[in-house]
């Protein structure tokens, strides 16, 4: 599959006059809400669930785009049920992810009602409301997410945050390749970060981030025993956040 450049200008303008009900996410509305520019390959709009006019208008914009649906082979995902997928297409003016449910978010009529409208490539479209974009990138938990968040709330680049979690390891769970998924997405937040297993089966947590509040650590740990709850890594989603400032 050939990769078209991304003119976000014209793919915004499609959805548009199409009369597709959307409202922009990822890193378009992470622009708007951050002094910095962070440049992207790809537009995220989240949509509603359930509004067969809405996909009708969707599937008619999809075919004026050229759209192609990227598979997993391709680098596609396949993420969400089938109420609320993420779909990831390739069109003429570049790549389109379609969400319905982010990680994170409340549902599409809550998001959208929190949302703003302004100008994104010279189309005047919704855009997530600032608090929805930081509940969605810290959900998502990759250090380009957090680094999001860092942007979006303007936290400063200080001496690092240390937390401390503590999980209960399901039952039956095998210790070594549950220790490798814990660490695999603590390592997004921290590479020197420490994940160990206590005779209790309790599941430990250690590490370090700058750019974020107490707050929104908390937050991160919170989705992230949600994660590994639906992982079945952990028996229930309880997470005992430890936080030490620096002084």
């Amino acid at each position: 599959m050939s990769l078209q450049p991304l003119q976000p200008g014209k793919l915004l303008g499609v959805l548009t006059d199409s009369g597709v009900e959307f409202t922009v996410i990822g890193a378009l509305a992470v622009n708007v809400w951050s002094s910095e520019i962070r440049g992207t390959g790809d537009i995220d709009i989240m949509v509603p669930a359930g509004d067969d006019a809405n996909k009708a208008a969707l599937a008619k914009a999809l075919k004026k785009l050229g759209a192609t649906q990227i598979s997993l082979d391709e680098g596609g995902i396949n993420q969400g049920d089938a109420d609320h997928p993420t779909l990831m297409f390739q069109t003429r003016f570049g790549k389109l992810d379609i969400l319905y449910r982010p990680d994170g978010s409340a549902p599409y009529r809550d998001v959208k009602a929190r949302a703003t409208s302004r100008p994104v490539a010279g189309r005047t479209v919704q855009v997530a409301g600032r608090n929805d974009m930081v509940r969605m990138k810290t959900a998502g938990g990759r250090e380009k997410d957090l680094d999001d968040v860092a942007l979006m709330t303007e936290s400063e680049k200080g001496d690092p945050i240390q937390v401390q979690l503590t999980m209960k390891l399901a039952e039956g769970a095998d210790l070594e390749n549950s220790t490798e998924v814990v660490f695999g997405r603590v390592e997004m937040f921290d590479e020197d970060g420490e994940v160990w297993v206590e005779e209790d089966r309790q599941l430990k947590v250690r590490a370090r981030r700058a750019g974020m509040s107490p707050e929104h650590i908390t937050d991160w740990a919170r989705f992230l025993a949600d994660r590994l709850l639906g992982m079945e890594v952990l028996q229930d989603a309880e997470v005992e956040v430890e936080i030490a400032e620096p002084e």
